[in-house]
């Protein structure tokens, strides 16, 4: 009787390591990402916990005053919520009136608090980057509804360029390749140019603060009387000093705008600048009181002007130093250096105007624009003093200039 064999099956191979691959599909961010994400909230929470301790303790001072009413703790920290959202761009609406001022030392606190963050992180790519600009705009946009005014969600569009310029001044000096790749790129005369408007940029932000120190210094008594005038006790002394200290960036950029020309106004038709002083009545904020008298020499000051082009002559040796450029070059690094300053300082004049009020007090601060073309021409007067005209090609060029002159003369 025949026999039949068992069918046979070909053996199957397994690849394991096949089957491990297909079971882990699963995204997972790049590294540092989570990194990057919980300093973007630790700067946002740690700058806004600075402004609502301030507020807290504000209301812990005249918590006994009855214009306060049934106000608590909460009304306090969105109080503070809205000042941080106010050093972000945002506004505080009430009765019809607006406060759009910035106050310049909340932005301070806040670009300082990513970059602390961030520089712990030290970000080789965007992708931690991108994480904590996207941390630091949520907690923002919680923050907006805790305030809960109108004109705070405004913060909520500045809190992501205030977190990427702190994630920028973090990686000042190792920028991810991505970025640093293209900005290699870019012309040498071009860097040279930002590299020195920069400069200038700084040392004229330097100098209206120094400004506003010499004038406290030499008004401090007016001040100590306007500060006596509030009878604040030893909590809300502390609490008026410590805000007066969030508005010295913006009363540094008030000093630019004195010192490029423009001046600043507190209030509708008053001028505080080098070629007049034209007062009114000011708000009671003792560090007003150290502002210029109309018979001040402060008022007759239009030398003042020199101090840009002297800037502009520092960044221009600066930039004949550090780049070695040919004469055509040279004047194209003038140009950006000029362009980059002027951008540098209005973008940040703009930030100290605004309102503070209705009526009169809603034109406070310079004016940004007049600030910037200030800038403008006095640093690029004082760069093509020194990068230009004592460019060894200028040498050059004046020197057959004069030949041909003597030749012309003699002919």
């Amino acid at each position: 009787m025949p026999t039949t064999m068992p069918p046979t099956i070909p053996p199957r191979v397994v690849d394991h390591e096949e089957t491990r691959a297909t079971s882990r599909t699963s995204w997972r961010p790049p590294a540092q990402t989570l990194r990057g994400a919980l300093a973007g909230a630790e700067a946002a929470i740690g700058s806004w916990l600075v402004i609502a301790v301030i507020a807290i303790a504000a209301y812990i001072a005249t918590a006994a005053a009855p214009e306060l009413g049934s106000a608590g703790w909460i009304e306090a920290a969105s109080a503070g919520s809205a000042i941080w959202l106010l050093g972000h761009g945002g506004a505080l609406a009430f009765d019809g009136a607006a406060i759009t001022l910035v106050p310049v030392g909340v932005t301070v606190i806040a670009v300082g608090g990513v970059a602390a963050s961030m520089r712990r992180v030290r970000p080789s790519s965007w992708w931690p980057v991108g994480a904590a600009v996207l941390a630091y705009t949520a907690l923002a946009l919680g923050f907006a509804v805790l305030a809960g005014t109108p004109g705070s969600w405004r913060g909520v569009l500045g809190a992501p360029v205030v977190a990427a310029i702190g994630c920028l001044v973090a990686m000042r000096g190792r920028l991810p390749a991505d970025l640093a790749g293209p900005l290699r790129r870019l012309p040498e005369s071009v860097r040279a140019g930002i590299g020195a408007g920069a400069r200038g940029a700084a040392v004229m932000l330097a100098l209206g603060a120094a400004l506003v120190i010499a004038a406290l210094a030499l008004g401090f008594s007016h001040v100590m009387d306007l500060h006596r005038a509030l009878v604040p006790d030893g909590v809300s002394s502390v609490i008026i000093v410590l805000a007066q200290i969030l508005l010295f960036p913006t009363l540094a950029l008030w000093g630019v705008g004195f010192l490029t020309g423009p001046g600043f106004a507190v209030g509708q038709g008053t001028s505080f600048s080098p070629t007049g002083i034209e007062p009114g009545p000011l708000p009671v904020v003792p560090v007003l009181g150290a502002l210029p008298e109309p018979d001040s020499p402060a008022g007759s000051a239009g030398f003042i002007l020199v101090i840009g082009v002297l800037v502009g002559a520092l960044a221009g040796l600066w930039l004949r130093r550090r780049h070695p450029l040919s004469l055509a070059h040279t004047a194209i690094a003038v140009g950006v250096g000029a362009l980059t300053a002027a951008l540098m300082v209005g973008a940040l004049v703009a930030l100290s105007s605004g309102s503070v009020g209705p009526g009169r007090m809603a034109e406070v601060g310079p004016d940004a624009v007049a600030v910037a073309v200030a800038v403008a021409w006095q640093l690029a007067l004082g760069l093509a003093i020194t990068a230009l005209l004592l460019h060894p090609e200028a040498r050059v060029l004046a020197g057959k200039a004069r030949e041909k002159v003597a030749a012309l003369r003699d002919n």
